[in-house]
């Protein structure tokens, strides 16, 4: 089972997907995560959207990741952005029974999407299918800092990206 945090829980252990940090780094860290939950917790406000804002998941592989998925549009519109540590996807998934795989915490790596499902003409049949229009492509981070820093980077483009989707829904 998985276990969600929020990044403004006043416990919270950034260790999973950080590693061991000094009291600086992680001080750097909580504010950049915490600047990154702001803005998504007023766009969530503004634009009526569901879903968590900004949370650390960890799974039972192993895995830990700093995640948001916003949902919009009656759950046709989706906004995702991710922190994780560079090896989160590997070339030997984890199965249940084995023993959880160590997160390496030297460099994370920080992305983001917005998701569309639209109905199309296939052959012909329509489909729902689910595009993808505008994506953060994936950058590495060596510092934790910079990787928080790059998320929170990430949360305001798409939360620019969401205030323009919107305003051109009511045009």
């Amino acid at each position: 089972m998985e276990i969600s945090t929020l990044v403004t829980a006043e416990d919270i252990d950034l260790a999973p997907v950080f590693g061991q940090l000094d009291d600086e780094t992680k001080s750097g860290v909580l504010d950049e995560l915490r600047r990154a939950e702001a803005t998504l917790a007023t766009l969530q406000e503004e634009l009526t959207l569901t879903g968590e804002t900004l949370t650390l998941q960890r799974y039972p592989s192993g895995q830990a990741e700093v995640i948001t998925t916003l949902k919009g549009a009656e759950g046709k519109l989706t906004f995702e952005a991710g922190l994780r540590p560079r090896n989160f996807f590997s070339e030997h998934p984890w199965q249940p029974g084995h023993a959880p795989r160590p997160m390496m915490t030297d460099a994370w790596d920080v992305d983001g999407y917005v998701r569309v499902m639209v109905r199309r003409l296939v052959g012909s049949h329509k489909y729902t299918i689910q595009e993808t229009p505008e994506e953060i492509e994936e950058q590495r981070y060596d510092s934790a800092v910079g990787a928080a820093a790059a998320l929170a980077e990430v949360c305001d483009r798409l939360a620019e990206l969401a205030r323009r989707l919107d305003a051109q829904g009511e045009s």
